[in-house]
């Protein structure tokens, strides 16, 4: 996930150098924002986004896998602690790691096809959309995992 999650830095600035960052692409909810945005990127920029768009797509599986896996593991850990709230909530969070990585990957295949050349609805409004869905998620699946691996510690022993 980090090699990719490096790998984007220099297509992401090469996109803000000319004018419009990628966060701005993935968030521009309107044909004539999508089409002022790819204008003002001309060339250069419309071919650093398909390098994003190349190096996002695993990285989202990447983060995908770590979010779901992270509260997976506290689902296992809750089961052998007794705590079969913690390890249901766990499940649920985990699906909404995948979800997060699902709603990130429709964006990247929406944000494909505008740069393709079919820059019209609904691409733009599902890139948009997805950028709230994927936060909420992904940062809840996290928060989750983080907070879940510290209140199913398993008990200290006395040495």
């Amino acid at each position: 996930m980090l090699v990719f999650g490096v790998g984007m830095l220099p297509a992401i600035a090469t996109m803000a150098k000319h004018g419009a960052s990628v966060t701005d692409f993935e968030s521009a909810s309107t044909v004539a924002e999508s089409q002022a945005i790819l204008s003002e990127w001309g060339g250069a920029g419309e071919r650093a986004m398909w390098w994003q768009l190349a190096l996002d797509t695993p990285f989202v599986v990447c983060y995908g896998l770590l979010l779901a896996g992270g509260c997976a593991a506290v689902a296992r850990r809750a089961h052998q602690v007794g705590k079969p709230r913690a390890e249901r909530a766990a499940v649920i969070f985990a699906w909404l790691g995948a979800l997060a990585a699902l709603a990130d990957l429709a964006q990247n295949i929406s944000l494909a096809i505008v740069l393709a050349g079919s820059v019209s609805q609904p691409w733009p409004t599902i890139s948009s959309l997805a950028v709230p869905i994927t936060l909420l998620f992904g940062a809840a699946a996290a928060a989750f995992a983080l907070g879940g691996a510290v209140v199913t510690r398993p008990p200290a022993r006395d040495t």
